[in-house]
C-alpha cells in the first residue's frame, strides 16, 4: 500500500530523536445502527493543507503527513440539526471520556438602545445550521479597518504568500478570523449591521455586555469560538505552540489555559521546548484532542445528523499492521495509533488516519523516502 492511501515520512519524536512514520488512511461508511464498514471509495491522504479561498485562513482539511501527533484529533464536519424547529438547541460530540458541546442559535440582531445599551434580539426559529468556524464567534471589525486602514498592507510585498494569512489585518480576532461578531469600537451603524454567531460555547457565551472588545490587546477576554472543525495553523491557540502570539494579561486568564489546553507556564515569545512545539501538529479544537484512540471506541453525536437525534458510532476495531523501513533490508513493526478521526454525518462517512512510528538513524530526504520500503496490511 503506497501513494494515495499510505506514505512514509521522516520526522522527530517527542524525545527529540529521529523517527520514521507511516501514515495510512482508511475510509468507512456509517451504517444506520452506527456500525462502520469499509467504504466502496477510499479518500486519499491529504498531503497539503487545504484552505478556503473565500475566507481568511479557514482550514478545510489539515495535512495528514505530520510525522507525529501527541494525541488523536477528532473532527466533525457537516451541520447541526434541531430535533424540532427551535430558537436554540445543543449539539455535542462525546468520545474517550471527553464531551464538547455547542449551543446552536437562530439568526439574531444586535441593536443600540436609546440609552446606549447593547441588546440582542431573540433568535429566529431554526432547524439546521452548518457547522464550522464561519458561523462561530470571530471575524474582523470592518468599521475599524475602514476608519484606521491596514498598516500591514504596505508590507505584503515582503511577506511570504501564505494562504492562512490571506486578508490579515490588525483588527481580526486571532482565535477565528473567519467568524462573525467581533467588534472593537462602538457605533450604532457598526452594532446594528453586525452578524451575530449561530454557534457558541455554552460556557463562554457572547452577551451584550461582552460584545465590544474596545481594545485589540483585550481580545483574549472575548468568547471562545465554538466549532468541531479544524483549527487553522495561524490561529490562536494553535499558533502559540510555535512560540507566537501568546498574550500575557494577568488580569485576563485565558480560557484555553483554564481548560487545560495551554500550559500555564508557556513562554510568551520564542521557541518553545520541542515537546511543546509538537502540539502544533494537533489541529482539532479545544476539547476534541483526546488521548490516542486505538480502534473500537464509541463516538456519540447529538443533533449532528439529519437521520437521527443521537448516533452512537462505533469505530472499527480493525487495526492495521504497520511496518517502517528498519534499514539493512528489514522492516520494523510498530504499535499503530490513530492520528485523526474525521466524521461527516451528512455524507455518512468516517475517515481514520493511522500512524506507526519507529526510531530512525537520521532524517531522510524526500527522494530517499520515495524508494524506501514500508508495509501496511489490514
Amino acid at each position: 500500500m503506497r501513494g494515495e492511501l499510505a506514505r512514509q515520512v521522516s520526522g522527530i519524536g517527542p524525545d527529540g530523536g529521529y523517527l520514521l512514520s507511516v501514515l495510512a488512511r482508511r475510509t468507512y461508511r456509517i451504517e444506520p445502527e452506527g456500525r462502520c464498514v469499509p467504504a466502496e471509495q477510499e479518500l486519499p491522504l491529504v498531503t497539503r493543507a487545504v484552505f478556503d479561498p473565500g475566507a481568511p485562513g479557514l482550514l478545510l482539511a489539515d495535512t495528514d503527513l505530520f510525522p507525529f501527533k501527541l494525541a488523536t484529533d477528532v473532527i466533525v464536519r457537516g451541520s447541526a440539526y434541531a430535533p424540532a424547529p427551535a430558537r436554540s438547541f445543543e449539539a455535542s460530540v462525546s468520545v474517550a471520556g471527553a464531551t464538547k458541546q455547542i449551543l446552536v442559535l437562530g439568526d439574531r440582531k444586535a441593536a443600540l438602545s436609546p440609552t446606549g445599551e447593547v441588546r440582542f434580539s431573540e433568535p429566529a426559529v431554526v432547524d439546521r445550521v452548518p457547522l464550522g468556524h464561519a458561523r462561530a464567534y470571530g471575524g474582523a471589525d470592518a468599521f475599524a479597518l475602514e476608519k484606521h486602514g491596514n498598516p500591514l498592507a504596505d508590507l505584503r510585498h515582503c511577506l511570504p504568500e501564505l494562504p492562512g494569512l490571506a486578508g490579515h489585518n490588525p483588527y481580526v480576532y486571532p482565535r477565528n478570523p473567519a467568524g462573525v461578531g467581533f467588534l472593537l469600537e462602538p457605533s450604532r451603524e457598526a452594532i446594528e449591521s453586525l452578524t451575530l454567531p449561530n454557534l457558541e460555547d455554552p460556557a463562554d457565551r457572547l452577551t451584550p455586555e461582552r460584545l465590544l472588545a474596545r481594545r485589540m490587546d483585550r481580545w483574549m477576554a472575548q468568547p471562545l469560538p465554538a466549532s468541531f472543525d479544524w483549527l487553522s495553523h495561524f490561529w490562536f491557540p494553535r499558533v502559540a505552540f510555535l512560540g507566537m502570539n501568546l498574550p500575557r494579561q494577568p488580569d485576563t486568564p485565558l480560557v484555553e489555559t483554564a481548560r487545560g489546553y495551554l500550559p500555564a507556564d508557556m513562554p510568551a515569545i520564542g521557541a518553545p521546548p520541542h515537546a511543546v512545539a509538537l502540539r502544533f501538529c494537533n489541529g482539532a479544537p479545544v476539547g476534541l484532542q483526546v488521548p490516542y484512540l486505538r480502534g473500537g471506541e464509541e463516538i456519540v453525536l447529538e443533533h449532528l445528523s439529519p437521520d437521527a437525534a443521537s448516533i452512537r458510532l462505533r469505530l472499527p476495531a480493525e487495526r492495521p499492521g504497520i511496518r517502517v523501513d528498519g534499514r539493512n533490508g528489514k522492516l520494523e513493526a510498530t504499535e499503530p495509533v490513530i492520528h485523526s478521526v474525521i466524521v461527516e454525518p451528512d455524507a455518512g462517512r468516517v475517515s481514520i488516519v493511522w500512524r506507526g512510528s519507529a526510531p530512525a538513524h537520521r532524517s531522510y530526504l524526500a527522494e530517499e523516502l520515495a524508494t524506501m520500503p514500508f508495509d501496511v496490511s489490514w
